[in-house]
């Protein structure tokens, strides 16, 4: 082998040990990267806790328990609360709807039926009609599903252990949809707008009805009222008109049933579900929760927007 072989392979070998160090160092930065855009997130994470926290401190002043002041929650509904700090770049926005619009899909749980039963025979009824409506294939099968889901009766996937009773989320309930669907393949059963009938959360054993907020859909059919005249008689916020609520749509000749106040708020309620999007170290992030009577859980970090 020549001088000039030897110093061909001595050269190969060093640009081989060059592009090693090269590579390594790359995929370094590139772990570094990720460790500070972790970071990033758990930093997010803790102060989106803290405001949070201090969030739900300044609606228990606002929305105290057992006071209703009609006007703070009709602008709070509308108007979306807005803070920024100009010179530090600090930017929040809060934005809250109405939390008890619909029925509570727990109704169904037969705890219900041991104190009373309209709570659980208005679930039942309404979850019937709508199966009926939307001339639901299997709707019998659809009614065992959701009662095994929200009295706990349905075993796991190993056939042992029961689940938790209870529907939490609207992500626990599209499962058992999806699940009718793959058993039946009745794809009627997506034609229905279940929010606009039904909420997906905990709720205690004396939670109501928001009278002045309930979806117009819902009260369609509930009191056999034509949609169109609900919705005629209903303003888009969710309250009539004539700056009333349900008991006085009830009044005025709406429904053929009296007003149930064990079922249905006369007032308006302070629950709501609130969205919270703050600026934190040059991106936007956000978080869920839900506010009742001083109350506030299902708190759910969004991330990055």
């Amino acid at each position: 082998m020549d001088k000039i072989e030897r110093k061909g392979i001595a050269l190969f070998i060093t640009l081989l040990i060059i592009a090693s160090i090269l590579s390594i160092v790359a995929v370094s930065f590139s772990y570094l990267e990720v460790v500070q855009k972790r970071s990033g997130v758990v930093s997010a994470t803790i102060q989106g806790n803290l405001l949070y926290k201090n969030t739900v401190t300044v609606l228990k002043r606002f929305f105290p328990k057992g006071k209703v002041d009609k006007r703070k929650i009709e602008l709070i509904y509308t108007i979306p609360l807005n803070l920024k700090e100009n010179k530090s770049g600090f930017n929040i926005v809060l934005s809250c709807k109405p939390l008890l619009v619909a029925i509570p899909i727990n109704w169904l749980n037969e705890k219900f039926t041991k104190r009373d039963t309209e709570r659980f025979e208005l679930a039942k009824e309404v979850l019937e009609q709508l199966l009926e409506r939307h001339n639901i294939e299997e709707a019998d099968l659809f009614v065992d599903m959701v009662y095994s889901a929200v009295n706990g009766t349905e075993l796991s996937e190993r056939g042992r252990l029961k689940r938790r009773a209870g529907i939490y989320s609207r992500e626990e309930f599209n499962l058992i949809v999806d699940d009718y669907f793959f058993k039946t393949q009745d794809e009627k059963i997506y034609s229905i707008n279940w929010d606009r009938y039904f909420i997906f959360l905990d709720v205690t054993e004396e939670a109501k009805i928001d009278g002045h907020y309930i979806t117009a859909e819902l009260v369609s059919i509930i009191f056999d009222v034509p949609i169109d005249s609900v919705k005629d008689y209903w303003s888009s916020s969710g309250e009539d008109r004539k700056g009333g609520g349900l008991k006085d749509f009830i009044a005025d000749g709406g429904g053929d049933t009296a007003f149930n106040g064990k079922l249905f708020s006369d007032k308006p309620l302070n629950a709501m579900r609130c969205e919270e999007r703050f600026f934190y170290r040059d991106g936007y992030y956000g978080f869920k929760f839900d506010y009742s009577d001083e109350r506030s859980l299902n708190f759910e970090f969004i991330g990055e927007l």
